[in-house]
């Protein structure tokens, strides 16, 4: 069966998170012997750096082929005919050099919408996932309203990646949407009991003083949704008298210069370090390291760093913020309300004096056995042979 996946773009070194996780499950489809060509159709500003036009390469087993035209935060009515068109020459490209593809997979609004839209004309069967937390609410955002209704109603098989994303989809389609969740890379981000073997032998040294070392990592970008302030301020108030305790946070994005400040008034310079963003397998060494992966997001439609935590075995605090729900519990983890400063000072500090109770190795292997890119990859290759065999039918959905 061979398939094109469509991706806002391919992950670089520079740009190491650009379109990871539909690379991620390209590459998981190819390793289960599903013949996959990954569709890069970069429209980001011309202030990311990359080069422009068409360009051609082999990655992991995965055939790429790229189109990067230098769009960025354009108003829609401009960026979705531009859209069309790269796609429709990127498509005709891959055709002509692979052939006719059995199923169309898009992921997220934009580029399902520009997918929808070419279905129109060549008539291939078409797979839309969705991850954006701009779907995630009861009303659609005006300036995507139409096109998700477009991509919802074109779509052969709507997937989301989370239980709660999957109902809202549902509310603004009314159609049936499938939970598949977003796979983690269980080799990389994989169990070790090396840390568990380390952590006993400084206890053993540790056993006649008060207070050992103890370690929280946090890992995303640096905005607002995600809540480092709130993480940042809750560890202030639960460990300021606890200096063998440190949290490392590893990201960037717009906060960053607050979130310094931050530290610094709470005078916890050398207590909490920013690394900035690192790449993937620094992340999964890290993890593998620490004894609790925290995170204290308002909103997330999945929440794969949770995941990666939970693969190395990692215990991790959560907020109730719409994904991690469907996979953190108390054999995994503890779960906050958002934005709660107290609650979460109280879940930091629970988790510093119960963090035996959890069996890493037992974590490890229920997030293998569930959400690992074999697992997933699965799922997916039935759904394209279901949505294979419908060939030129339209589904039709009804809108509010």
């Amino acid at each position: 069966m061979l398939t094109f996946l469509l991706s806002r773009g391919v992950p670089t070194q520079k740009y190491s998170t650009y379109g990871v996780f539909e690379f991620d499950q390209a590459r998981a489809l190819t390793q289960a012997g599903c013949k996959v060509v990954f569709l890069a159709l970069d429209l980001r500003s011309v202030r990311r750096v990359r080069k422009w036009g068409f360009s051609s390469f082999e990655r992991d087993g995965v055939q790429v082929r790229v189109l990067s035209i230098p769009l960025g935060n354009i108003p829609k009515k401009i960026f979705y005919p531009i859209g069309e068109w790269g796609l429709k020459m990127l498509y005709r490209r891959a055709v002509r050099e692979f052939g006719r593809p059995d199923v169309l997979h898009a992921h997220f609004t934009d580029y399902a919408y520009l997918a929808a839209e070419l279905k129109k004309q060549e008539h291939v069967p078409l797979v839309v996932t969705e991850h954006s937390s701009l779907v995630n609410q009861d009303t659609l955002p005006s300036d995507i309203k139409q096109a998700a209704k477009t991509a919802f109603q074109q779509a052969n098989c709507l997937i989301a990646v989370s239980p709660a994303l999957a109902q809202k989809m549902e509310e603004h389609s009314h159609r049936k949407v499938l939970w598949v969740p977003d796979m983690v890379d269980t080799e990389l981000f994989s169990y070790s009991d090396e840390h568990e073997r380390q952590k006993a032998l400084r206890e053993e040294v540790e056993m006649e003083e008060e207070g050992g070392e103890f370690s929280f990592l946090s890992c995303g970008n640096l905005r607002k949704i995600k809540r480092m302030d709130v993480l940042i301020k809750a560890f202030a108030k639960a460990f300021r008298d606890c200096p063998k305790v440190t949290l490392t946070i590893c990201g960037q994005g717009e906060e960053e210069a607050s979130l310094h400040k931050l530290i610094t008034d709470l005078n916890m310079d050398g207590r909490i370090e920013m690394l900035g963003l690192r790449p993937r397998e620094e992340i999964a060494h890290r993890l593998q390291q620490c004894d609790c992966f925290v995170m204290a997001s308002v909103s997330e439609t999945f929440g794969v760093a949770y995941l990666e935590a939970l693969s190395c075995g990692i215990p991790v605090i959560a907020t109730r913020c719409g994904g991690p729900e469907c996979f953190v519990n108390e054999h995994n983890g503890i779960m906050v309300d958002p934005d709660d400063v107290d609650a979460l000072a109280k879940a930091l500090l629970s988790m510093y004096c119960n963090n035996g109770y959890y069996n890493r190795a037992a974590i490890a292997q229920e997030i293998r056995e569930n959400y690992s890119s074999q697992a997933v990859a699965a799922t997916l290759m039935k759904q394209y042979e279901k949505v294979a065999e419908q060939k030129d039918e339209v589904l039709q959905g009804v809108f509010a």
